[in-house]
């Protein structure tokens, strides 16, 4: 049999030490499917208004982006189903099985948006086509951030949980990265017209081809050895990883969704939606736009990796009640001066800061919740609480904005709902404790 899989015997794969270095084909596995996850959103986020126009035609332009980031959100409803349905196979049957699951079923959603009619083309059945496409991404994510998490944290050194885990958030960042660096690519090569035609599929098919490596490498590699080492010698759970977690675990699934919230709202708030805030309320053009988010994609993967590193020596909760303390503390005023003086310098300025701030929480976050669960459990708790979160508070976070701003008259608005998320966030890590460098349960 081949190293990469399972040994039969029942003998099991020996933890890493840090001494042995970065593991980076567990980094490379545990986070591919993950990466084309956020660059579709990403690049569904810059090509919204695009993609409004082609598929949800309408005289309000208002009502047009508000249907499509209403779409862009539909595809969270199915988050959590994803991820009880996924987490129970990551818990019962392993990591490894539910992540090639995961990205086979996310390739399928990503070649139904590539290849979706328009509606001048199919008429009501184009966005039927686009919400098929945005349900079966939602159903994978779901069931991709529980297992490839927990897959990525139990492979981890002890001593070095919280910089594993904080690759799963900079491969979210890179994808940020080029998924704007190949909107600012298409905007540049492409004139608006070619962009309705066709553009917009360019960056989707992009996303196809990290399907093949995907599946490869995950079907290469061995299995978590924390999940080999909890089956053999844990007591077997009676019920479904579902109802154990919501019966047995419930204030800590309630801690993970609470963390969740102002990771959510920061993400989706700060920078998905920036770019329609920037054109619609401020004033900017769409290259601007993208270009200081593209830059603000860099300030966050430096407050991440710092973040996932530091927490290893000092603690998951420090980094982020301070990440926490000042987004809430200088989001207003930041949004009051960008509102003020609306230009590129002051949006990249205000988008960076924001996003470093963030970046801080987020670092740390992945060990931290891992490290409140035992391996039987592991992936569909982290699940539940994530994708629910996720759903609830980010998905829609374009839609809430939107419509916060036509409510109120006042393009100001949206900055409280990021706000509410970090205070949610700063309550909840203050309320547990810390589990750094302490075994995995």
């Amino acid at each position: 049999m081949e190293q990469a899989s399972i040994n039969v015997a029942g003998r099991q794969p020996s933890a890493r030490t840090a001494s042995q270095g970065i593991d980076w084909r567990v980094i490379i596995v545990s986070t591919v499917g993950n990466a084309l996850e956020w660059f579709d959103f990403t690049v569904f986020s810059f090509f919204a208004s695009v993609i409004a126009k082609q598929f949800f035609p309408s005289e309000n332009p208002t009502a047009a982006i508000l249907a499509t980031w209403t779409t862009f959100g539909v595809g969270f409803l199915t988050r959590p189903l994803g991820g009880i349905v996924i987490g129970n196979l990551a818990d019962r049957r392993g990591r490894k099985s539910a992540l090639l699951v995961t990205i086979s079923v996310m390739a399928v959603g990503v070649a139904v948006i590539t290849f979706a009619p328009t509606y001048a083309q199919a008429g009501l059945a184009a966005p039927i086509f686009m919400l098929v496409g945005r349900f079966l991404q939602g159903f994978s994510a779901g069931g991709e951030v529980g297992s490839a998490t927990a897959f990525l944290v139990e492979h981890a050194p002890v001593e070095r949980r919280g910089l594993y885990g904080s690759f799963q958030m900079i491969a979210q960042a890179c994808s940020m990265v080029l998924g704007a660096a190949v909107s600012v690519g298409i905007t540049e090569m492409l004139t608006p017209e070619q962009i309705s035609a066709f553009g917009w599929r360019i960056p989707f098919a992009i996303g196809l081809l990290i399907v093949p490596v995907g599946l490869y490498v995950r079907s290469r590699l061995s299995e978590s050895p924390v999940y080999l080492d909890a089956r053999h010698t844990a007591p077997p759970v009676k019920r479904a990883p579902f109802l154990e977690s919501l019966v047995s675990h419930w204030r800590l699934v309630l801690a993970g969704f609470g963390m969740t919230i102002y990771g959510t709202i920061g993400t989706y708030l700060f920078y998905y939606y920036m770019p329609s805030y920037a054109t619609g309320s401020l004033g900017l053009s769409f290259k601007s736009g993208v270009t200081a988010s593209l830059f603000a994609a860099f300030a966050y993967i430096a407050g991440t990796l710092f973040s996932g590193a530091i927490s290893d020596r000092i603690g998951r909760k420090k980094p982020m009640v301070a990440s926490a303390l000042i987004s809430l503390l200088t989001a207003y005023p930041l949004f009051r001066l960008v509102g003020t003086m609306p230009t590129l310098v002051v949006l990249t300025f205000v988008q960076c800061w924001l996003m470093f701030v963030l970046g801080l929480f987020q670092g740390a976050y992945c060990a931290f919740v891992c490290e409140l669960f035992p391996a039987r459990v592991r992936a569909t708790s982290l699940a539940i609480g994530y994708n629910f979160a996720v759903m609830i508070f980010g998905g829609f976070a374009g839609a809430v904005a939107t419509m916060l701003i036509s409510w109120t008259g006042e393009k100001m608005s949206v900055v409280y709902y990021g706000m509410f998320g970090a205070a949610v966030g700063l309550i909840t890590v203050l309320c547990l404790k810390e589990r750094a460098r302490q075994p995995l349960l």
